[in-house]
Order: structure tokens, then sequence, then C-alpha cells
């Protein structure tokens, strides 16, 4: 494999991507209490990224893209660049993670529901993370209630 691929994906209440750790708060969530829907939240993103030895020392493109479950855009799009250079003591053909995060980002969700955070690199979609969007004091299940 000759791309960079991404490992994973999460959300959380802040990331933080220093020195080659994730620095995560809250991380890799699936719901947001949102208490008002005419104001933003503020959402993290957190990506890890495998970039094989023939990919390094080149620039690479990442997206992140939020969509409502209409496929529509949904307020939040982020996209930047990320190169792996090899440093000398990396063996030939081994891979590197490249860890990115955005640590603090408003976001204006329309309304109550589904979302989804497409997220790509050099263009093509690598991975799908839904979350769901919900008004203060609505009963979410949580799977099956003892009998």
């Amino acid at each position: 494999m000759d791309s960079p691929r991404v490992e994973f994906a999460l959300l959380a209440d802040r990331a933080e991507a220093v020195n080659g750790k994730l620095y995560v708060l809250g991380g890799a969530w699936d719901r947001i209490t949102v208490q008002d829907f005419s104001q933003p939240v503020v959402i993290s993103f957190a990506v890890s990224i495998i970039v094989p030895w023939n990919a390094c020392n080149e620039e690479h493109t990442l997206s992140v893209k939020l969509l409502d479950d209409d496929g529509q855009p949904a307020g939040a799009e982020v996209e930047g660049a990320f190169n792996a250079g090899r440093p000398p003591s990396l063996a030939r053909g081994e891979e590197q993670r490249v860890l990115i995060a955005v640590p603090a980002m408003p976001v204006q969700l329309p309304r109550a529901g589904g979302y989804l955070v497409l997220v790509g690199i050099d263009g093509a979609e690598q991975m799908r993370v839904r979350f769901r969007a919900t008004p203060p004091g609505q009963v979410v299940a949580q799977g099956t209630p003892p009998s």
C-alpha cells in the first residue's frame, strides 16, 4: 500500500496532538446534547493517519466534512496539508503514524438528528463517523433494559 490511510477518527470535547501524542478529553462520543440549536457548539476532531514508507516526504491533504442525515453540508469543513518526513532512525519500509487534531471548532448544527463526519485523504473518502445531536432532556436508550 503506497497511500496514507486513516487508522482512526474520533469526536471529542477537546483534542490536541502534541509531539506525536494525542491528548483527548471527552473523546469517542456518538451523541451530543445541544442546549440551543441557534448557538454553535464546540467540537474537536482527532485523526490518526498511517503513512507508508513510499508516501513519506510528499505533501498530502486531510479533509474533514460534516454532513446532516440527508447528505447536506452541516456547517463544518476543514482541510489541511501534512507531510511525514523520513527521520534517519526510520527503517526501510517502515510506516509512520501522523496525529492531527482540530482542538476546538465552533459548529452550527441546524437541528436535532443524525450527522456524519467524512474523513478523506488526497480527495478519497477514508472513514465515516456518525453522531446524533439531541436537545436537553431527551431520553436516549442505551441498550436493552433488564427485565
